[in-house]
């Protein structure tokens, strides 16, 4: 039962990521310079100015952590009427050991706005890497290199 909970709010999280990273890239594909709308993922990125993937990026980590935030916390709001009750450590409590089992991002922004930039340029022609899929594996668990990313999404 836990686990079908804990499965759930990841599952929230990544909605409201792929939302958020869905309107981000919205707002900044129409400030994309170019002669021709970008095919690829690669060209879309590429396209871009250095301030648009910053913002890219901030705006995909300011929605996973917030969404993070308020999935953990529907899910221990959910939950704690149905817990037993006994002492269990801060670690333990339902929020907290949800995000825990969530995925977080220790890196500054400017590393994972180079990590896109490295993949896009050392595989161009990878239409399995959006964005999001990038960012999301290189969060850690598992941050993953794009090399291991390449080779996970070209299996």
């Amino acid at each position: 039962m836990r686990e079908r909970r804990i499965v759930t709010v990841r599952l929230l999280v990544v909605a409201l990521i792929l939302l958020s990273s869905a309107l981000v890239l919205v707002l900044n594909s129409r400030t994309a310079k170019g002669e021709s709308e970008p095919q690829t993922p690669a060209e879309l990125w590429l396209s871009w100015s250095s301030n648009a993937k910053e913002e890219y990026v901030w705006g995909y980590l300011s929605g996973f952590i917030e969404g993070k935030r308020a999935g953990c916390s529907f899910y221990a709001d959910k939950i704690l009427p149905y817990t037993p009750h006994k002492p269990v450590s801060p670690e333990e409590l339902p929020r907290q050991a949800c995000l825990n089992a969530l995925p977080d991002f220790v890196k500054p922004s400017k590393e994972y706005v180079d990590a896109i930039t490295n993949y896009y340029t050392k595989y161009p022609n990878d239409r399995q890497a959006g964005m999001s899929r990038i960012l999301l594996e290189s969060a850690t668990p598992p941050g993953l290199t794009i090399d291991q990313i390449h080779a996970k999404l070209t299996q």
